[in-house]
């Protein structure tokens, strides 16, 4: 059985389709519409719809656009996966520079693109990613300013490093208390080898061990948006 590997393309590149037809409709190989079809195929990724990705799919890379079916797998990957498998950005990425580095001159390798559009139909999905995006876009617009906080004053910005003079003493010690105690806490840590080296970093630089399991804890949840205080203090 003869496999097809490589697959012709048409010889003009897409930057010289683009400057071609500044101003005008750009369409793929059968006349559909360009912009249709990528929309086509990112609603069908989103959904699941195995042989219809691969239809716009191919529709893409028979006109010529590969690059730009590359860049919409990149966009795919976070908008429509995002969280629910973080190692799907890592495989497309990948599966983008295999391509172009088994590709030649006017022919497109067809099975890195395939193997793309599969496991973005089979992965498990979220649109995390872009509701935050755009709740965090939407909440700027109306207004929300956030303060810097006391700990995020330390000895890597000047007005941390004032903060630690006024506080008198000795400036490496109070330096080190407000970094290990206030600067580097994490929210959810996880013990890696029962905190072998945090444990002797103490030990060297003479921190109080009752502090030795300090994590950040927030004081307070935002609960949904934030748009309609601000709506009320406007």
């Amino acid at each position: 059985m003869k496999q097809q590997v490589l697959l012709k393309v048409p010889v003009e590149t897409e930057e010289q389709k683009i400057a071609k037809y500044h101003g005008f409709e750009l369409k793929t190989a059968n006349g559909y519409k360009l912009d249709e079809v990528v929309s086509a195929l990112q609603k069908a990724c989103r959904r699941g719809e195995e042989e219809r990705a691969l239809f716009w799919a191919y529709e893409m890379i028979h006109g010529g656009y590969i690059a730009y079916f590359w860049r919409r797998m990149a966009v795919i990957v976070v908008e429509d996966i995002g969280l629910a498998n973080v190692e799907a950005a890592i495989l497309i990425n990948s599966l983008a520079q295999l391509n172009e580095r088994v590709n030649r001159k006017d022919y497109v390798e067809t099975f890195h693109p395939t193997m793309a559009v599969l496991y973005l139909c089979r992965s498990n999905k979220s649109r995390e990613i872009d509701f935050a995006n755009d709740w965090i876009d939407r909440n700027r617009e109306l207004g929300w300013r956030e303060k810097i906080e006391i700990q995020d004053l330390d000895e890597h910005n000047d007005q941390g490093r004032q903060r630690i003079k006024k506080m008198g003493g000795n400036y490496q010690r109070k330096k080190d208390e407000i970094f290990y105690y206030e600067s580097i806490l994490l929210n959810n840590p996880v013990s890696i080898a029962k905190d072998k080296y945090k444990k002797l970093v103490w030990q060297l630089r003479k921190l109080d061990k009752k502090k030795l399991k300090l994590k950040y804890a927030p004081k307070k949840k935002l609960k949904g948006s934030m748009r309609s205080q601000y709506r009320t203090a406007q």
